[in-house]
């Protein structure tokens, strides 16, 4: 398939982009990283400015995007390390429009486009594992704790993985007062919470396949984040060892320096590619759970490798930590582990193969 992006979806790259560059300096984003939560201003903005109405269907308001477009619009705001539950709330949004009611649709289109709902997938428990889900519906509420609740504490409402009658499903629960969340430390500064639930009404989405089609957008969208560091981090890089000179010349001259800048390249343009084809394909009904488990590994290592490539290629000026270099080394590394690791992506491969083999 042609990974290219569409003349619309490069308006729609080049529009965000120059948006947040004039509006979000990197000191923006160390005060929101300094007071903690998510950055509601910019939320409103993308609100008010029609962005959020990207994934939504005509009928319901929207711009009648498809997970390409999405795909874009959460690539941009990773590559200025803005703190907003984009990829959590437009993963939750697509999956309640796909196989929600249309009555519950055309309220949560209504909700994101206006700036005033927020979405977080609550999926994992103490096992840390999707095959893990116990969590129980009963009498239309849902009680129990969900780990790593990205935005948990910040979001309206969360989109919840549990069992009730009809098995394993997704249901939606308003972040009221009445949900607790403990805040968890990570890598990448993002807010992240335990939130525990008590008896608290929960209005049931779908069932399985909902519960699959956002496990595969979620580990996608957190791909798209892994390539949205790794292609600032180079492309900050390529800028600095053209423009850095030592020993006369500048330092993107000397063959070390170019092998290291074409290897990050190499690993950028295959998760690129990955990527885009993952989202594609997923629009299209004809992915599967080992291209995206592919594409997720090689983006999740791409995330880590890249951005120390790029502080080393800084030399000492990359080590200090004011520089803006780091916000894209650490939210590489968080994105690399949400979702699936690169180890549990594998291992997810190698399960399927093991199952689908047809040994002698």
């Amino acid at each position: 398939m042609d990974t290219q992006l569409s003349e619309t979806q490069q308006l729609i790259q080049n529009s965000i982009r120059e948006y947040l560059e004039k509006e979000v300096p990197f000191s923006r984003i160390r005060e929101v990283e300094r007071t903690g939560g998510m950055d509601s201003d910019l939320w409103a903005s993308l609100a008010a400015q029609g962005w959020l109405g990207l994934p939504f269907r005509e009928d319901l308001g929207g711009q009648g995007g498809d997970l390409t477009d999405s795909g874009v619009l959460v690539e941009e705001l990773t590559r200025r390390a803005v703190l907003v539950p984009i990829a959590e709330t437009l993963a939750c949004a697509a999956t309640i429009q796909k196989f929600g009611a249309e009555a519950l649709a055309a309220e949560v289109a209504a909700g994101v486009q206006s700036g005033t709902m927020t979405l977080t997938p609550a999926i994992l428990e103490e096992g840390d594992s999707f095959a893990d889900i116990a969590m129980q519906v009963s009498g239309g509420t849902v009680s129990g704790r969900k780990y790593f609740v990205d935005y948990g504490a910040e979001v309206s409402h969360h989109l919840v993985a549990a069992r009730g009658e009809d098995g394993l499903g997704l249901y939606l629960v308003e972040n009221d007062a009445q949900v607790s969340h403990r805040s968890l430390a990570n890598i990448g500064k993002i807010p992240q919470s335990v939130a525990t639930y008590a008896n608290r009404p929960a209005r049931r989405v779908c069932g399985e396949d909902g519960v699959l089609f956002l496990k595969r957008l979620g580990r996608l969208f957190a791909t798209v984040q892994c390539l949205g560091c790794s292609q600032q981090a180079l492309d900050m890089t390529v800028e600095y060892v053209g423009m850095r000179v030592q020993f006369g010349r500048p330092i993107g001259s000397f063959q070390a320096v170019k092998h290291h800048c074409a290897n990050m390249a190499t690993h950028v343009l295959a998760t690129r590619y990955l990527t885009y084809e993952g989202l594609y394909d997923l629009d299209h009904g004809q992915v599967t759970d080992t291209q995206i488990a592919v594409a997720k590994t090689e983006a999740s290592r791409t995330a880590t490798e890249v951005p120390m490539l790029a502080h080393q290629l800084h030399g000492g000026m990359g080590f200090v930590t004011e520089y803006d270099l780091h916000f894209f080394s650490l939210r590489g590394k968080q994105a690399s582990l949400t979702w699936g690791t690169a180890e549990e992506c594998l291992a997810d491969v190698a399960r399927t193969i093991e199952e689908e083999t047809e040994w002698l």
